[in-house]
């Protein structure tokens, strides 16, 4: 499944950029984060604990970053194991300077096991709020910094 958007800050880039590359800030964004540890250069062992409609479960996951281009771009590979399934997905971030930051982000993700029998509409509508509920965090973490 692919999902692709487009969120506006209103900072400037550097500033979001500093935040999307924080581990403390990335655990807060990041929906159903329970705990994320550095494990090397960009790599990080995460839990994770998601749940569309009925089906929830924890996920143990490692997320890495890489395809870095500061402050303008770069991916995030995560991959988690679960009871419940499989979740596999990469998102690839841009950041496009302005008068505001306009945050491009495309999507593919893969789910499996039980959580993935509950449809790929509902599966589709839960990940596009994972992804709202994510950077609404972005922007709660930009505003905290900010003071």
């Amino acid at each position: 499944m692919q999902l692709e958007g487009s969120y506006t800050f209103t900072v400037p880039r550097q500033e979001v950029w500093d935040i999307l590359m924080d581990p403390e800030a990335i655990a807060k964004i990041i929906p159903g984060c329970e705990k994320m540890e550095l494990l090397g250069d960009d790599l990080y062992e995460a839990q994770l604990t998601i749940g569309i409609g009925a089906v929830k479960g924890s996920y143990n996951s490692k997320i890495r970053i890489f395809d870095k281009n500061p402050p303008e771009s770069y991916k995030l590979k995560l991959e988690g194991k679960g009871a419940r399934g499989f979740l596999n997905g990469e998102v690839t971030i841009q950041l496009e300077e302005g008068p505001n930051t306009v945050l491009h982000y495309v999507a593919q993700n893969q789910i499996g096991g039980p959580i993935a029998a509950v449809g790929q509409r509902i599966v589709g509508a839960a990940a596009k709020m994972f992804v709202n509920q994510g950077l609404k965090s972005l922007e709660k973490q930009i505003a905290l910094r900010r003071g």
